[in-house]
């Protein structure tokens, strides 16, 4: 465990060892990890894009899953880029809060509750393993794995008895709960571990348990006055909190290997679009779209001729119909009688 010393100023506020003031609130927000998924988006645009100029300069054919999965990517990219840039500027709710009163902690599209630091049993660093849905699955030909496993090494977790975690924090909707449930919330006999993410918030690891540690030896003695913790409801009115402090990286700065990346795929992207626009071809590119229109016009022209040959045979049916009928009417004059 590292080093602790809780120290009372003059006034009765609580600091640690290095000075820092254990009334301020901290707030994490996965605002940074949002705003860095730009080269993301922008790698499932050039995606796209590159096997669409690879299916023009193609002589085959190509299947209708495959337009449909360059449509799926480039829709997708482009939401992940509008999604990026728009967190650069509008920093979101945080995902959870450190104050003298507890954690503030969200579950996104949810709740709101409060962890006392008196239900806080101790806290803990874990290797935790996730396992999600892998959607290449569903696009892939040969043999591949259906769900994806990732580990996420040394993360700081709270521990909270099982009472607590059924009464306050748990989900009964499976849907609601989420892909990322059992990555955050993990059973351990009677208690549960409560993970809170240093990569998801942008925050360094040790920093962040220090100020959950720091504020957990400095607030858990003391007396819980209310209920032992409070749910609000995402839609229904916020609970009062004090103006807290931002940590994490700065979501407008990006690191210099996603620079990199970015200028790289932008350069590839506009390289696609040119492409596509007819302002440069591959080899062979030009003599396969000439097959293609070739191919469209031939069978342009066939459904021309059919066409023609419907009109004309309904024409001639029309024809032979008329004449039988005036056949029909002389022979009922001239026989009629």
């Amino acid at each position: 465990m590292a080093r602790f010393a809780l120290i009372v100023e003059a006034g009765g506020r609580a600091v640690d060892d290095e000075g820092r003031d254990l009334h301020r609130t901290l707030e994490y927000r996965a605002t940074t990890s949002i705003a860095r998924l730009l080269p993301t988006g922008l790698l499932l645009i050039f995606i796209g894009l590159a096997l669409l100029v690879l299916a023009d300069a193609s002589d085959k054919p190509s299947s209708w899953g495959h337009y449909l999965f360059i449509a799926l990517a480039v829709a997708v990219g482009i939401g992940v880029v509008a999604v990026a840039l728009r967190a650069r500027y509008r920093p979101g709710k945080p995902l959870f809060a450190l104050s003298p009163a507890g954690i503030d902690y969200r579950i996104p599209w949810v709740k709101q509750v409060l962890i006392p630091w008196h239900e806080v049993q101790a806290v803990e660093a874990a290797d935790i393993v996730t396992k999600l849905f892998n959607p290449m699955s569903l696009f892939a030909s040969g043999p591949t794995l259906l769900y994806r496993t990732s580990l996420h090494p040394d993360v700081t977790v709270i521990v909270v008895s099982r009472q607590f975690y059924e009464t306050v924090l748990h989900v009964n909707s499976f849907l609601l709960r989420g892909p990322g449930w059992n990555g955050n919330f993990i059973p351990y006999g009677e208690t549960v571990q409560v993970a809170l993410h240093h990569e998801l918030v942008a925050a360094d690891r040790q920093q962040l348990r220090q100020a959950v540690r720091s504020r957990w030896l400095a607030f858990r003695d003391q007396t819980a006055t209310g209920q032992v913790a409070t749910t609000v409801p995402v839609t229904g009115p916020s609970r009062a909190r004090p103006a807290g402090v931002a940590m994490g990286d700065d979501p407008r700065t990006l690191l210099r290997f996603q620079l990199l990346q970015i200028a790289v795929l932008l350069a590839g992207i506009a390289a696609a679009g040119a492409n596509i626009a007819g302002l440069w071809q591959l080899d062979g590119q030009g003599a396969a779209r000439q097959a293609r229109a070739k191919t469209l016009e031939d069978r342009r022209d066939r459904e021309v001729a059919r066409k023609r040959m419907q009109e004309e045979a309904k024409q001639r049916a029309a024809e032979d119909k008329r004449r039988q009928e005036e056949n029909e009417e002389v022979l009922r004059r001239a026989f009629g009688r």
